[in-house]
């Protein structure tokens, strides 16, 4: 979703995601499975360089901010609680369409034709790896908090958001941060 995409990012992107999706409720199901493991290692690291080429988004600037609050969470477990609602901001806005479903297709989703899809395939992934039961309560977070964090993410690591797709507002982040809360 980086502003900063360009030809070699986003082929490096789109495999990273490919072999993500296909190989990692694999090895979540079964950590002997060196086929899945070694795919998941590539994603992992081919993730790494495209973060290196593009810059991430302010999503991770959210997550930081709620880590910083709340330090027994980690920062994988908190990306996750907020990925789908942060996505679903710039699916909304239309701000990355085509990207959306070039993920989609990424994620094995056959002929996809709408940036919904991706968001289908992203909550399908984390069910399959056991993640979608991710709750912000249970690390202590309330709803009252959620004008804090956007503030927070935006003074301590505001760059980030040069990174996405279309403008962010505190208040767009808080509900973010709202709707991702269980």
């Amino acid at each position: 979703m980086s502003t900063s995409l360009n030809i070699m990012s986003e082929a490096i992107a789109l495999s990273a995601i490919e072999n993500i999706a296909k190989y990692l409720p694999r090895a979540v199901k079964n950590g002997n499975d060196l086929e899945a493991r070694e795919h998941v290692a590539y994603g992992s690291t081919m993730a790494g360089i495209t973060m290196q080429l593009t810059s991430t988004t302010a999503q991770h600037s959210m997550e930081h901010a709620m880590s910083a609050y709340h330090r027994n969470l980690q920062h994988g477990a908190g990306l996750i609680m907020i990925s789908k609602e942060f996505a679903q901001f710039f699916v909304d806005k239309h701000a990355c369409d085509d990207r959306f479903i070039k993920m989609a297709k990424a994620m094995g989703v056959e002929n996809p034709t709408s940036p919904q899809d991706f968001i289908d395939a992203l909550v399908q992934l984390q069910k399959d790896c056991g993640v979608d039961d991710l709750k912000m309560s249970d690390y202590g977070f309330t709803k009252e908090e959620c004008m804090t964090l956007a503030k927070n993410a935006r003074e301590t690591m505001g760059g980030l958001y040069a990174a996405n797709p279309c403008e962010m507002t505190d208040e767009d982040v808080a509900g973010i941060f709202e709707r991702s809360f269980r």
